[in-house]
This record gives structure tokens, C-alpha cells and sequence, in this order.
């Protein structure tokens, strides 16, 4: 079974997590929103897997359920800001440290590949300074940020547990997040001050994660006039990752 989700949205506000532009002009930041992602195709499956019919083969194949998460989507919005002070920056001198300069000689829009976003798009001295007490003309959320591209695995089986009743069972399961070490970037500086301006320097890392835990029927209570049961279950789960992993 498999189930596939695309969306194309477009999502725009006067307002973001990184500051504020212009005091006097709230409307003026009036853009893309910074969780703004135009494209996203997710899709998840569950696969039984059939496995071998009879002897030891069937025995270590059958049972086994494997489960992949595809999620593709575009990038996250940013802005290039300045973070200093007047006149070097906040260059409308409100007093507000969140200014941004004017659009550059390559415009509002750059494509640029991964490892592009890793040595650097762009540079500072590519953004003009607006003339002192004005503010620059680039406005907010105007790039975009790497997009994503991951796959979730896992692969689980449940054993029976008689021990702890009939209907216990001993469930098995291993985790890896970012099956293909995918090096999925966050977006990037965009500080002018910062000596790391138009660079992704943040690279999450593949991780494994392998675990068991035992749930069922426990035990029950039994009534004179007709049998009842009422179903106890007990639950636990472990947990450990596998460090060899983490690269």
C-alpha cells in the first residue's frame, strides 16, 4: 500500500521570525512567509514482505514489513539583511538593526546548485548600501534556500511471546533517517556582517536507529455466570542507536 501527496502553495504575510524591516512601514515586508514552500511531494508505503514459503528461509523471511517516507520540496525562503549599526548599517536609522540593502546587479532570484550554496552564492559586496537614512530596496524573503530531498526506512517484525499470553508479541524494528546520506542543506547565511554570508554551513547527518519493544495481553479476569475477559496490555520499548552510523 502506498499513498502519494503533492502541493503547490503560495504562502505570503507582513511579517517573519528574523525582524523588522521598516517601523514605519509594517506592510512594506509584506511577502513570501518563512515556512513558505511552494512545491512538496511526500509519499509512504507499507510493504508486507512475502518471503519464503517453507524451511529455515521461509521462517527468517516471512513476517517482515518494510516501510519508506519520501518527502521532495522545494526550498525555504530568506533575506539578505544587515545586522549592523548605523551607518555601516540600519541604514534608515530608525534604530532597528534588521535593514536590507538594495537589490543587486543580478536582481531578487538566483539558481544555484548545492554545492554552490556551500561555497557561497553570493558575496556582500554584491548588494548595494542604500543612500544613508533610506531604506534599501531588495524587501523581504526574496531568495530561496536548497530544497530537500530525503528517505525514511524502516523494516520491523512482530514474533509471538506466549510467555506473557497468547496474544503478546515481541516486535522487532530498525529505523535509518536519510537512507542515502543525502546531504540535505539549511539555508544560508544571510548576514551581511556575518563572515559567512551566502554560505550553508549547517549539514544534518544520517542516523540509524534499531529498537524492540514488547506489547499484548498480559493477563485477564474470569465473571461465575460467563466468561469474560479484560485485557491488561503492557508496553515497553528500547531503544539504542547504532553510532556507526552517525557519518
Amino acid at each position: 500500500m502506498a499513498k502519494a501527496r503533492c502541493s503547490w502553495l503560495k504562502e505570503r504575510s507582513s511579517g517573519g521570525s528574523e525582524g523588522v524591516i521598516d517601523a514605519q512601514n509594517p506592510y512594506g515586508q509584506y511577502a513570501r512567509s518563512d515556512y513558505d514552500v511552494k512545491r512538496r511531494l511526500s509519499i509512504d508505503a507499507v510493504w508486507d514482505i512475502p518471503g519464503f514459503r517453507n524451511g529455515i528461509a521461509g521462517a527468517i523471511t516471512k513476517g517482515w514489513t518494510a516501510s519508506p517516507v519520501v518527502i521532495l520540496q522545494s526550498g525555504l525562503p530568506f533575506t539578505v539583511y544587515t545586522s549592523g549599526s548605523y551607518p555601516d548599517g540600519d541604514y534608515n536609522a530608525d534604530g532597528f538593526g534588521f535593514d536590507v540593502p538594495n537589490v543587486p546587479a543580478f536582481g531578487n532570484h538566483v539558481s544555484s546548485s548545492r554545492s554552490q550554496f556551500i561555497k557561497g552564492i553570493f558575496s556582500a559586496s554584491d548588494f548595494p548600501a542604500p543612500a544613508p537614512g533610506v531604506q534599501g530596496n531588495l524587501g523581504r524573503n526574496t531568495y530561496e534556500g536548497p530544497g530537500l530531498a530525503n528517505v525514511n526506512f524502516s523494516l520491523r517484525r512482530a514474533f509471538g511471546f506466549p510467555l506473557f499470553g497468547e496474544k503478546a508479541s515481541l516486535q522487532i524494528r530498525g529505523e535509518i533517517l536519510n537512507l542515502f546520506n543525502r546531504v540535505n542543506l539549511t539555508n544560508p547565511v544571510s548576514d551581511l556582517n556575518s563572515g559567512f554570508f551566502g554560505r550553508s554551513t549547517n549539514r544534518p547527518v544520517r542516523n540509524c536507529q534499531d529498537g524492540s519493544w514488547l506489547r499484548g495481553v498480559i493477563f485477564g479476569s474470569q465473571t461465575r455466570r460467563r466468561k469474560r475477559r479484560h485485557p491488561a496490555s503492557a508496553h515497553f520499548r528500547l531503544l539504542w542507536c547504532a553510532p556507526g552510523c552517525l557519518f
